[in-house]
């Protein structure tokens, strides 16, 4: 069985890393699938191809990620779009707890019960369906959101929500709000999801990779990811 799958998706195209594979087979038969495509006979369809790279239960490192897009530089008008992986890495948990300005919370909220926290939060537990968590600052969810987070309360719509909200009722930013339940085609099931306030005053999502795009002072602040 190939560690290393190319496939088309609705939204474009995907690259699958087998998270139990060690990373040097994955450089070659990864290589080897990009050398194939560069030659097929439909390639010309191809060019400007951009995909973004599923890495599932591992979190490839700084160097890895490097590793990976030389591979793909070498070869003309192909791209990685993003990494997505189901889990943090150790040093991105370190990165965004901030030192000492952010608070550990591992506990389980309730339905009907709101736990209101100043400053930004690094969460470890799990809110049930009809529980909040609310912070005026960002949020950092390792955990599981069946329910609601808000975060720059009441109105500040600069702060940001990274974390797997795939299950969530509700995620809220300032006076934005995102109904999850509606909407939940939008949002991946990863743990490196941010969501954040665009441009046009609306909730929208993408990868912990592009967190210089989405705010540049928030990246300055965590010393880069």
């Amino acid at each position: 069985m190939k560690s290393v799958v190319l496939k088309g998706t609705q939204n474009g195209f995907e690259i699958t890393l087998d998270d139990s594979e060690n990373f040097e087979t994955i450089k070659t038969e990864f290589t080897e699938l990009l050398d194939q495509l560069v030659h097929s006979s439909d390639y010309s369809e191809k060019k400007g191809m951009k995909f973004d790279i599923i890495t599932g239960n591992r979190a490839l490192s700084a160097e890895q990620k490097q590793t990976l897009r030389d591979i793909v530089n070498k070869r003309d008008n192909l791209v990685i779009n993003e990494f997505k992986a189901d889990v943090m890495s150790n040093d991105e948990a370190y990165h965004l707890r901030d030192e000492n300005r952010v608070t550990i919370i591992d506990q389980t909220i309730h339905n009907g019960q709101d736990l209101k926290i100043k400053g930004d939060v690094l969460f470890l537990g799990k809110i049930h369906k009809g529980g909040k968590l609310i912070t005026n600052g960002n949020l950092f969810c390792m955990g599981n959101v069946d329910g609601i987070v808000q975060v720059g309360f009441p109105v500040d719509e600069s702060k940001l929500a990274v974390g797997n909200f795939h299950n969530a009722q509700q995620v809220r930013i300032g006076e934005q709000i995102e109904i999850i339940e509606d909407n939940r085609e939008k949002i991946s099931e990863d743990l490196r999801t941010v969501v954040y306030v665009n441009g046009l005053h609306t909730i929208s999502y993408s990868n912990l990779d592009n967190i210089k795009e989405i705010s540049p002072k928030f990246f300055s602040r965590i010393g880069g990811i």
